[in-house]
């Protein structure tokens, strides 16, 4: 049997966190929308269990470090304060990043979902005016092996359906509420008031689709004209800028100067060798952070 660390949690600290567990309901919303697969109550013990761990980890080496660094006595007062004060600080840290691991999870899987929606709103509308069932329509989706994150989502309706028995309008709406991405969220349940009310779910995916696509256009707009704007900065920057200082160095170094830290050999170099790579990677960082 496989060894699962966050189960092993839960035997040990179960039981003695059960008043704890209701405090962490957000937590368990997160772990849901990440697709973190964890029962959460296993995994609030493994959060608990881990901290622990490194509190400990954390204070033992502080022990038997402080007291190189400080060139006092291993038993000294100030050791043991500034190695618990360590230790606390660790067991603290640790209990954040682990409670902010599926807030991150859900935070990386909504991007691309919503890269993904016009096309997925699109074959939702050609599904759906094919007078195709609901129900084959939401399994279609599930089944599309190159959009992951869409898959998730779509497959835990159809898990829900087949496995538990559950109505199908009924698990959309339970598992819309835990879909990291809004836009996703909104249409799923318009598209379960849709059906409820007696609508055509056929219009309403096809008004949908073509607000995502008109959305989805404006936004690509907005970033073409940052990207143009970035080209102009990068030909200045790293163009234009380099060949001015190199032509001004030049002329410097011809006309001669006094005292090494002024020789414009050595600025040429840093200007080759560290100006340059520096301002690309700088440009490189910031166009990546622009939406794909």
């Amino acid at each position: 049997m496989k060894f699962e660390p966050w189960t092993f949690a839960y035997d040990l600290l179960g039981k003695k966190l059960e008043r704890l567990f209701p405090q962490f309901q957000d937590l368990h919303a997160q772990m849901k929308k990440g697709g973190v697969r964890i029962n959460y109550k296993a995994y609030v013990s493994f959060m608990i269990l881990i901290s622990i761990i490194a509190f400990a980890v954390s204070l033992i080496l502080s022990l038997a470090v402080l007291p190189l660094l400080l060139q006092a006595a291993f038993f000294s007062p100030t050791v043991f304060i500034l190695s618990f004060l360590l230790a606390g600080l660790t067991f603290i840290m640790t209990l954040i990043l682990t409670y902010m691991y599926p807030g991150m999870k859900a935070s990386n899987r909504r991007l691309p979902i919503e890269n993904n929606l016009p096309y997925i709103s699109s074959f939702l509308t050609l599904l759906s005016s094919s007078n195709v069932p609901p129900s084959t329509i939401f399994r279609s989706v599930a089944r599309i092996d190159t959009l992951s994150e869409v898959r998730q989502e779509f497959s835990n309706i159809i898990r829900d359906v087949e496995l538990f028995g559950t109505d199908l309008m009924n698990s959309i709406l339970e598992n819309a509420k835990y879909t990291p991405n809004d836009k996703l969220r909104e249409m799923l349940i318009g598209y379960v008031a849709t059906v409820r009310t007696g609508g055509s779910p056929t219009e309403y995916l096809k008004i949908q689709s073509e607000n995502i696509t008109k959305e989805r256009m404006g936004k690509l707009d907005v970033m073409l004209e940052s990207l143009s704007t970035i080209a102009e900065i990068y030909i200045m920057v790293l163009v234009a800028m380099p060949l001015l200082f190199v032509v001004l160095f030049a002329t410097l170094g011809m006309i001669g100067s006094g005292g090494n830290m002024l020789n414009p050999s050595l600025f040429l170099y840093l200007l080759t060798y560290v100006g340059i790579p520096i301002m690309g990677a700088t440009m490189v960082v910031i166009v990546s952070t622009f939406e794909k």
